[in-house]
């Protein structure tokens, strides 16, 4: 069988086979044919057969081997997602359900961002910030326990998974209901996925970006919005978020220029958690900061970024944390 629609092919490696598959799916390696590849079905996975298809990998050349995006789309929805809802059931406690939440919404942000997956595949997340509010409605998860939950990466499908769980958790702070608190998470989640749309020389350049490069940077917020919107899913606090997140309340940000409160609440909340998020974690240039390190930075030397009362309404939020966690 072979088949030439590179749009519906994703590329996977042997690792791949690994993960929990309960249905299964035909597998394709591709052939240099004229600018585009054919695609050649060779075998199919069957989760109940595993060791057959390790013996026909093994006989094959092929570092990469391709799914249908369908089928992996078919994997995260009636697999990965449903075992992790029936999963949960109800009443754990909020730091568990993050933990399991966690490593699921990163994977699917990852295969969104890094096979690449087409915008559609974004639809996978719709699920998960509602786990997470349901799970705080009657109790916050302390930050300090989120802090040291999540990993302190500064990959992008790890930075918006990040994003996402601080504006929940200081959302929930902040008294939001759990329709407020499912948009924010998502609207952190989704902030950064315009990035998908920057080419990888530019958006991983060791050396010093050109002026140039930096305004190919700018454009992700509204390359984000586009392809959100062009879904036509998502609310307008959703939208937004993914737009303004750049934007300074002094009015430096971009790239709208918007300032004070001309930038949407929840992008601002957004904005802090962004600046937070990106101190704290590893970096190729600089070493990662404390999160006391990293909040006065954000106080002394980047204030204007940031809506005042919002930034030390989470500085007095970490600070009440740390306190309870010492007594």
């Amino acid at each position: 069988m072979t088949d030439t629609d590179q749009i519906q092919f994703r590329p996977i490696t042997r690792a791949f086979f690994q993960k929990e598959w309960q249905d299964g799916f035909d597998i394709f390696y591709a052939v240099p044919q004229d600018k585009n590849n054919q695609f050649l079905k060779f075998a199919r996975f069957d989760p109940l057969d595993f060791a057959r298809l390790e013996m026909i990998l093994n006989e094959k050349q092929h570092e990469t081997f391709y799914i249908k995006e369908q089928d992996l789309y078919n994997y995260y929805r009636f697999t990965v997602l449903k075992k992790l809802i029936l999963g949960l059931g109800h009443d754990k406690p909020p730091a568990e359900v993050v933990r399991r939440v966690y490593p699921v919404a990163t994977r699917i942000l990852q295969d969104y961002l890094e096979i690449p997956a087409s915008d559609t595949f974004l639809l996978l997340l719709n699920d998960i910030p509602g786990l997470l509010a349901e799970a705080v409605k009657h109790q916050n998860l302390p930050f300090g326990e989120l802090f040291q939950i999540i990993q302190k990466d500064n990959r992008t499908h790890v930075h918006c998974v990040n994003v996402g769980m601080y504006c929940l958790n200081f959302g929930r702070e902040l008294g939001m209901n759990s329709g407020e608190l499912t948009e924010i998470c998502l609207g952190g989640m989704l902030a950064d996925i315009g990035k998908k749309f920057i080419p990888r020389d530019i958006l991983f350049k060791e050396s010093q970006l050109s002026n140039e490069d930096v305004r190919t940077i700018r454009r992700h917020p509204a390359l984000g919005r586009r392809a959100l919107s062009n879904l036509k899913h998502y609310s307008n606090t959703v939208l937004r978020m993914t737009g303004e997140h750049h934007e300074n309340f002094d009015g430096t940000g971009y790239p709208l220029g918007f300032s004070g409160k001309q930038i949407l609440p929840a992008a601002r909340i957004c904005k802090i958690m962004d600046v937070f998020n990106a101190l704290t974690s590893r970096r190729p240039y600089s070493e990662s900061l404390t999160a006391i390190q990293a909040l006065t930075l954000m106080k002394n030397e980047m204030a204007g970024q940031f809506d005042p009362q919002l930034l030390t309404e989470f500085i007095l939020f970490t600070a009440k944390e740390a306190a309870k966690r010492r007594s």
